[in-house]
């Protein structure tokens, strides 16, 4: 699934890198979301396919005491994205008190598991990788 994704990306990539004048043409023609994908202030993407369907999970940008949830998006076309407002936040994982950053995702036996960093690791001070 993840090769998927990346393939599609690297097609997008490619389109943008100066093709001929026909198919740069044909390619206007496709609805896009834009650039950027997301509106907000989004870094260190994961994207992945589930299904019939793209996630990007991506972690919140703002000042270090105030990343303190996710939101992630979907798409059936890569075009029209739902945002998932605060999937995961520092209300559900009580040793995380601010900077969650970097989320991934993964299934796995039918379960999902939700990978993620908290909190700058200093002495006296919880944090690391949460599950």
């Amino acid at each position: 699934m993840k090769k998927s994704l990346y393939m599609l990306f690297c097609a997008a990539a490619l389109v943008s890198c100066g093709q001929p004048k026909q198919q740069q043409e044909a390619v206007a023609e496709v609805a896009t979301s834009g650039n950027p994908v997301l509106d907000g202030w989004y870094a260190d993407p994961e994207g992945i396919i589930y299904g019939d369907t793209y996630w990007i999970f991506p972690t919140w940008s703002d000042a270090y005491e105030k990343q303190t949830f996710f939101d992630c998006f979907s798409s059936k076309d890569l075009v029209n994205w739902t945002k998932h407002a605060s999937v995961l936040d520092t209300s559900a994982v009580k040793w995380a008190k601010k900077a969650m950053w970097a989320p991934s995702i993964i299934n796995k036996d039918g379960k999902y598991y939700f990978f993620f960093g908290a909190n700058d690791v200093h002495e006296g001070e919880v944090g690391g990788i949460g599950v």
